[in-house]
């Protein structure tokens, strides 16, 4: 094992963190969010979308963890003081007062002012998952009435009515969603640390109807629904990238802030992976995570995380963003791939710019997309876009694919 480099100061973001009105005093083991009367550790995390509107989030606090559950995904939040808790990898912050009111800051979406969402604490009982054999049904809906985007849900369902599963599109997933689908309503919702998203709709004879996406505080779109038919056309189909024939090479920054190049040739023994991603992207975490599985398996492979990051035009952007990424470095434990994995920040969160900096590659019809390089193969093997293990069997098949590029028996798809 490698030991683990100093790369990221002991207090990210202090002068933001103190801005949002927290507490310097540490919390107790046994702080139970400070909400007067209460002894469980149990409750729900109401996020506060509008007066009528709530995504809630089932959890627990114990000792110096927030602990968040989307359905069989946990997200443990760590206290940065008796107040605030601060989100992994996407590095926003929940910060709540005595009363268990409160706001949810995301420091990485663009803007002269903090985005925040305001939430509160509600003290509960301890969460159960699905019981006996759910039903799964699967569904392809459809957004927005001018020019609409789809997705296939993928849902199970107990006899309690308690739901969870995810909505599927071309280029990747929502991840883990969890609700209810009960007396004609559904409801999913999910809060990842990066996205807070809501879906309500009235279900019944095969159909959705009246649906509403709800995305944060920002945005909102109607959606209907009806089973999936077997005619009905692949989501994937037409939304990847291709190899342009160009050099295969980046340039860019890495995380010491020096200028970095890279190129590939055939000559190359070793199987070189480049994650074109963001370090605001989950489904680009979901894929890290599964390379991170993969680097044992495959003892000659390299990765190259190529960053395009939020805020790079704003004052101190890159410095920021390259502080963004030594936290996910770290986070993600990938020093322990010395000489095997690398970050390079590379240009500005936009599809555009990625394809523009990056020529090799047709179009950046998502992020992630993924290119690996083999010497045994005739060309590079591309996948835009990425099913997460929200999918079950997808993700399956994106993590077998994978395997197969890494073996080199596999075009680009």
């Amino acid at each position: 094992m490698h030991p683990r480099p100093s790369l990221i100061a002991p207090v990210p973001l202090l002068i933001a963190i103190l801005s949002f009105g927290c507490s310097v005093a540490g919390p107790s083991d046994s702080d139970t969010h400070g909400i007067p009367g209460t002894s469980t550790p149990y409750g729900t995390l109401r996020f506060h979308i509008n007066d009528s509107i709530s995504v809630e989030i089932p959890g627990e606090k114990t000792g110096r963890l927030l602990t968040l559950r989307n359905g069989q995904e946990t997200l443990q939040l760590p206290a940065l003081d008796s107040n605030c808790y601060e989100v992994p990898v996407f590095n926003g912050l929940i910060c709540l007062d005595d009363t268990g009111r409160g706001t949810w800051t995301d420091v990485l979406r663009p803007g002269e002012s903090p985005y925040q969402v305001n939430c509160s604490w509600a003290p509960g009982t301890a969460t159960t998952g699905l019981s006996g054999a759910p039903d799964s049904t699967l569904w392809r809906l459809a957004f927005g009435t001018e020019d609409p985007w789809f997705g296939d849900l993928v849902i199970r369902v107990d006899s309690e009515g308690r739901a969870e599963g995810t909505i599927e599109t071309a280029t990747g997933d929502f991840r883990f969603l969890h609700g209810s689908m009960k007396a004609g309503q559904l409801i999913l919702q999910t809060f990842d640390g990066a996205h807070l998203f809501r879906f309500s709709g009235e279900v019944g004879n095969g159909q959705i109807a009246n649906g509403w996406f709800s995305s944060g505080n920002h945005y909102g779109t109607p959606f209907t629904g009806a089973f999936l038919d077997e005619a009905d056309t692949p989501l994937s189909e037409g939304q990847q990238a291709e190899w342009t024939g160009a050099a295969i090479e980046f340039s860019g920054k890495d995380l010491y802030g020096n200028d970095r190049s890279w190129s590939w040739s055939d000559a190359q023994d070793s199987i070189h992976v480049l994650s074109i991603m963001g370090s605001w992207c989950p489904n680009c975490l979901d894929e890290h995570r599964l390379l991170h599985e993969l680097m044992s398996e495959f003892p000659r492979m390299q990765v190259h995380t190529l960053a395009f990051e939020r805020g790079l035009d704003q004052s101190n952007g890159e410095k920021l963003a390259l502080r963004r990424l030594k936290q996910y470095h770290e986070q993600l434990e990938l020093w322990r791939y010395e000489g095997r994995w690398d970050v390079t920040l590379v240009g500005p969160a936009s599809k555009s710019e990625a394809r523009r900096l990056l020529p090799f590659v047709d179009r950046v019809v998502s992020f992630p997309t993924t290119v690996v390089l083999h010497p045994a193969a005739p060309q590079p093997w591309i996948h835009s876009g990425f099913n997460g293990p929200a999918t079950g069997a997808k993700y399956e098949l994106e993590r077998s694919a994978l395997a197969a590029a890494l073996s080199g028996r596999l075009e680009s798809h």
